[in-house]
């Protein structure tokens, strides 16, 4: 998933006012699919298209398209930006907050398993509070395994002069809280509910759709009003998807060279081949004269 764009405060707060104002037309979209290119992407062709219109306004009213879908593409084109950053950040949440767990958790591990062993020795000759250690298992989630943590930094919280007699190392103790107020921080921002997840894509997606609606209005516009031969005529149409059709074409035209150079070396190896290949020549013997042929020797001069 790529990075939210970089926005100002302005640009944030005007986007967010025109998903606000939209949402009724947008919520009420059902049928709706996800942009068929990376948010990037979209977003860099909601602004291209925003400038073209200031430019050719006066023009792209006379291909006949209706006004209301360029008096709107600004908005719906900060909407549908807005909900793409959310969905982004809702994402990168959750994905930023695992790689902080995961710095983490060695440390609580290590830190864990000396607790558990000092107070398994502290608590030896107290039955309760044996009971109430065996009772904290290892939790197969994050979250049961955070529960855990914090059952056994509590206990030693609450029995240090046990700890004492142990001589357990107190900076140990005091780390364990520590470290349970940071893993809780990143637990809360890690498990994010998949339905949370899924809301913010359909938002996007939704708004999507309502832009594209626009969008397509406008591109067709230009193509009309703008001849082939006009630079602007090429300027109404998709910039990714040219983009991905130039490529396309190159790969095409590569991969019939590459045929090409393979067959040509073929042919070629085929003439070497033949070149140095020995030449079977066979030798018949003299046809011997029928018999009937044979005259004796001259033999009078």
């Amino acid at each position: 998933m790529a990075d939210a764009p970089i926005r100002s405060v302005e640009e944030i707060s005007q986007q967010k006012k025109h998903y606000e104002s939209l949402l009724p037309q947008i919520s009420a979209i059902t049928e709706y699919a996800p942009p068929p290119m990376p948010v990037e992407e979209a977003v860099g062709e909601a602004n291209r298209v925003i400038a073209l219109i200031k430019e050719d306004r006066a023009k792209l009213e006379l291909s006949g398209i209706k006004l209301h879908y360029l008096d709107s593409f600004e908005a719906r084109a900060g909407a549908m930006i807005w909900s793409a950053v959310e969905m982004i950040t809702h994402v990168n949440k959750q994905s930023t907050a695992k790689e902080e767990w995961e710095k983490l958790q060695p440390e609580a591990k290590k830190v864990r398993r000396y607790l558990l062993k000092a107070l398994k020795r502290a608590f030896r000759d107290d039955e309760d509070l044996s009971d109430a250690l065996k009772r904290i298992i290892s939790g197969r989630s994050r979250h049961d395994w955070l529960m855990d943590f914090l059952s056994i930094s509590r206990l030693a919280q609450e029995n240090k002069e046990k700890l004492q007699e142990v001589h357990a190392d107190p900076s140990l103790v005091n780390r364990s809280e520590e470290l349970f107020t940071k893993l809780s921080d990143i637990l809360s921002r890690m498990v994010i509910e998949p339905d949370e997840i899924r809301c913010a894509k359909v938002a996007y997606y939704k708004a999507w759709t309502y832009f594209r609606e626009a969008l397509k209005e406008v591109y067709e516009a230009g193509q009309y009003v703008f001849d082939e031969d006009d630079p602007r005529h090429s300027l109404y149409y998709s910039e990714y998807h040219v983009r991905l059709g130039k490529a396309a074409a190159r790969a095409r035209c590569n991969k019939k060279a590459r045929k090409n150079d393979q067959e040509k070396s073929k042919k070629d190896q085929e003439v070497v081949e033949n070149q140095i290949k020995p030449v079977n020549i066979m030798i018949s013997p003299p046809e011997s004269p029928e018999i009937d042929t044979l005259r004796p020797l001259n033999t009078t001069g």
